[in-house]
């Protein structure tokens, strides 16, 4: 009986501890298989239907998202209907995302106006900005359209701006986008093999778990390191005192508010206006701002102002 019973205890002891071997193995296989999953790079807009974001942040490693197509004027111009709906929910499920622009340029002026209306519908928590020039409309240079858009959305905004078109459209109308932070190049065929691509658009016709309305457009980071750079902020460098001239530049266009904090936008400064400061403050978290001569507060971030 006791060796007996002393069997059937190292049974019961080896089964217990094989149960929980398997067990934690299957939860490292899950762990595992979630974080080798969040690979999938996509571009969504209302075609896509109402999307299960919880469902698809577990997919996806980055979202690019519609405002809109084309912009007042055009007979076909919309704003993309899920919009706010997809940038809430990205940031919601932790997807980083950037926000594009498909465009149909008629002038220079009309293209300084779109950056203009698209940089105002976009979502704060935009990682970038994409300008889709894939429709040739107005009959002037293809090019003075791109640079226009591109040199006004610069002048709003420092987040990286990206450009995308299909491989054939930058040889057949010569588009240089060198001054971009990075190139988003669409070929269905074969890897762009003509035109610089840090991200690839491979297909139309991808799936993602969540999005059941409609196939999604997937793509490819060619370089790993460009695309990760459009979506990953580093630390901020900030002035922390006063300086000599009591005086600061703007760099990009920023805005006035009423407290340190940043909340209660009063008013929107130009880039290369001088302003008069008086001291430096902080906010709840820390982060440092100059107060104005007007009372009003401005980041004191490195990358918006410079000292005089």
């Amino acid at each position: 009986m006791y060796i007996q019973g002393g069997f059937t205890f190292m049974k019961k002891t080896t089964q217990k501890i094989m149960s929980a071997a398997l067990g934690l193995l299957a939860a490292f296989t899950v762990s595992t298989t979630a974080l080798a999953s969040k690979t999938k790079i996509a571009d969504v807009s209302q075609y896509q239907g109402t999307i299960n974001w919880k469902k698809a942040s577990k997919e996806m490693q980055l979202a690019i998202i519609r405002v809109q197509h084309g912009n007042t004027g055009d007979a076909d111009f919309r704003i993309d209907t899920q919009k706010d709906i997809n940038a809430k929910a990205a940031y919601k499920y932790g997807v980083p995302f950037g926000q594009y622009d498909y465009t149909e340029f008629s002038s220079v002026a009309d293209a300084k106006k779109e950056a203009k209306d698209f940089y105002k519908r976009t979502n704060s928590h935009a990682k970038f900005f994409v300008l889709d020039n894939e429709h040739r409309k107005g009959k002037g240079s293809e090019q003075s359209y791109v640079n226009a858009w591109y040199s006004t959305m610069r002048k709003l905004t420092k987040k990286p701006l990206i450009y995308y078109t299909y491989e054939s459209f930058v040889n057949q109308y010569k588009i240089n986008f060198s001054k971009f932070d990075g190139s988003w190049i669409a070929n269905y065929s074969n890897k762009p093999s003509t035109v610089k691509a840090d991200l690839w658009q491979y297909t139309s016709k991808g799936r993602i778990g969540g999005i059941t309305a409609n196939t999604v457009d997937l793509s490819k980071a060619i370089n790993p390191s460009v695309v990760k750079s459009w979506y990953t902020t580093t630390k901020a460098s900030y002035y922390k005192s006063v300086p000599a001239s009591k005086t600061i530049k703007t760099l990009h266009r920023i805005n006035e508010y009423k407290t340190a904090n940043l909340t209660g936008k009063v008013a929107s400064v130009k880039a290369g206006k001088t302003l008069k400061v008086t001291k430096i403050a902080r906010s709840s978290h820390g982060a440092y701002r100059f107060q104005l001569s007007n009372g009003k507060y401005v980041s004191a971030n490195k990358e918006l102002v410079k000292v005089q």
